[in-house]
């Protein structure tokens, strides 16, 4: 994290946000919040418990409520504030929204303490598909390429 005063702000934010939810059953302490040019975009929590969702992460909340917000999937130029280190799956959509930063107040190691295994998941990545703890098996079909080449055949 930088020294400067707006990433301590926001960061404060992020970790109130998870507090508030937490504290209201929602799900476990994360917060976040999407930022660009100096303005929120939207907030985030973690709302697993709540919703029956095991995706309903913070990060990935306050992005989607951010591309909302700006009715365009590309968050490029805005930071993401979270309580937490981001999960591969929360890390992966901020590349996906083009998010510039992250700045984060907790680290994936702390959160084993309340039952968090997203450190585990980094090494499954780094294995070959067939040899993860959950198996992919590529199965090509020629219908799934006809998908791909419809699109490209229609794409603006």
């Amino acid at each position: 994290m930088t020294n400067d005063s707006a990433d301590h702000a926001y960061l404060k934010r992020a970790v109130d946000i998870a507090f508030d939810h937490m504290r209201s059953g929602e799900g476990k302490p994360f917060g976040a919040i999407v930022v660009r040019d100096g303005k929120p975009l939207a907030e985030g929590w973690n709302s697993v418990y709540a919703s029956k969702d095991a995706t309903a992460h913070a990060e990935l909340m306050a992005i989607r409520r951010a591309c909302k917000v700006i009715g365009s999937a590309d968050l490029a130029g805005s930071t993401v504030y979270a309580s937490g280190e981001p999960c591969p799956m929360c890390l992966g959509a901020m590349y996906l929204a083009n998010v510039e930063r992250c700045v984060y107040a907790t680290t994936k190691e702390d959160a084993v303490r309340i039952g968090g295994t997203s450190h585990l998941l980094y090494p499954e990545f780094a294995r070959p598909p067939g040899e993860r703890s959950l198996p992919c098996i590529h199965l090509p079909i020629a219908e799934a390429q006809a998908a791909f080449d419809e699109f490209l055949a229609t794409a603006r």
